[in-house]
């Protein structure tokens, strides 16, 4: 199994069972959804793939929502999502 492709895909579908056993056990995270939990600046830029300058320069600018708690500043996806839906 050194093939890149198949430990790839071994780990998606491990992943794919881990998230039906979630769904299907009853367990309080089955209704969570990744989207609704505020991502960070890291997690943004890579969401988007747009650097770190672009996201502090859009936030800076009134671009994209932010929320800050203290010194962190976190990001709702679905609202950056929809905000730079609506400049275009």
């Amino acid at each position: 199994m050194n093939n890149p492709f198949e430990i790839i895909d071994t780990r998606l579908s491990s992943i794919e069972n881990l998230l039906t056993e979630l769904t299907q056990s009853g367990n309080p995270v089955s209704g969570y959804s990744p989207a609704t939990k505020p991502s960070t600046q890291q997690e943004i830029t890579a969401f988007l793939g747009v650097t770190e300058a672009t996201i502090i320069r859009w936030r800076k600018k009134g671009k994209i929502p932010f929320m800050q708690i203290g010194s962190r500043v976190l990001y709702d996806k679905n609202k950056v999502v929809e905000a730079l839906e609506k400049k275009k």
